[in-house]
Order: structure tokens, then sequence, then C-alpha cells
């Protein structure tokens, strides 16, 4: 069997191409889609279903624990937007609308702090207590800051 001369440069340069690739830089991911204010509530509503469906169980505290988190980390991201309602307010209104809704959005994350207090000591009555509250708070502060559905 004779192997042809050019055999053994073309594994070769394979080695030698695969191995400068290795060394360079990954190529950056695509542009991340910048959030909105949408987006973290979406984020925030599907952590916040889940988690009403099992903050009794004790057995799922680590994951509820983590839904805490999911929550907690879009609701400060939300801080950094204005509800779309803003937009469509008088001027001299617009600041103290906006100033409003960051007061009852600090004041939900206040209350995620205290759910996750409750779970980290196993207190599985009063994270459902405070579920409960989460959810009479996201009722109140969605019919005065969003836009109604059509």
């Amino acid at each position: 069997m004779k192997i042809h001369p050019l055999l053994p440069a073309l594994f070769l340069a394979l080695a030698t191409s695969f191995s400068v690739r290795a060394d360079e830089p990954p190529a950056p991911a695509a542009a991340a889609k910048p959030a909105t204010l949408e987006d973290e509530m979406k984020a925030m509503n599907r952590a916040f279903r889940q988690l009403k469906k099992q903050i009794g169980d004790a057995a799922q505290n680590v994951s509820s624990l983590a839904l805490v988190a999911k929550m907690q980390t879009a609701a400060g991201a939300a801080l950094e937007f204005s509800p779309s309602m803003a937009s469509e307010m008088p001027e001299k209104d617009r600041p103290a609308f906006i100033a409003d809704y960051k007061v009852k959005l600090q004041a939900f994350i206040a209350t995620l702090a205290r759910l996750e207090t409750a779970l980290k000591a196993g207190d599985n009555a009063a994270a459902t207590q405070l579920v409960t509250d989460l959810n009479g708070l996201q009722k109140a502060d969605h019919k005065e800051f969003r836009k109604p559905m059509n």
C-alpha cells in the first residue's frame, strides 16, 4: 500500500488549523435584544405562576427560592423602565405617576425579600400568606399602571 505524498501534508494542515482556531477567542454572540418592561414582567409572571402552584410544599423550597430570585431580578430590572401608560399622561402628571410606580414596585420587591426569608426559615405558612399578599399587590398595581387589554 502506497501513501500519496500529499496526504501527510494535508493531515498536518488540518491539525494546525484546528489548533489555531482553538486559541482564538470565541466569536461574540449575537447582540442580545435589550430588555423591555414587558420582557421583565413576563419573566416575573412565569416564575410567579409556578411559585403559586408549589409554595405550600416545603419539599420544593429550594425550587421556590430560585423562582423568588428570578422574580427579584426581573423586578429590580423593571425599576429601570416606566410603564407605557406614562407616555399617555399629561406632562405635568407623568413624574408623579412614574414615582408612584417605582414606590409600588419597591414594595413588591420588599415583600419578595420577606418571602425569601420565610422560605429560608422553612415557614411555608407565612410564605403562602406572602404569596397571597403579592398576588393582591400584582392585581392592584396592574390595574393602576398597566394599559387595559383590548
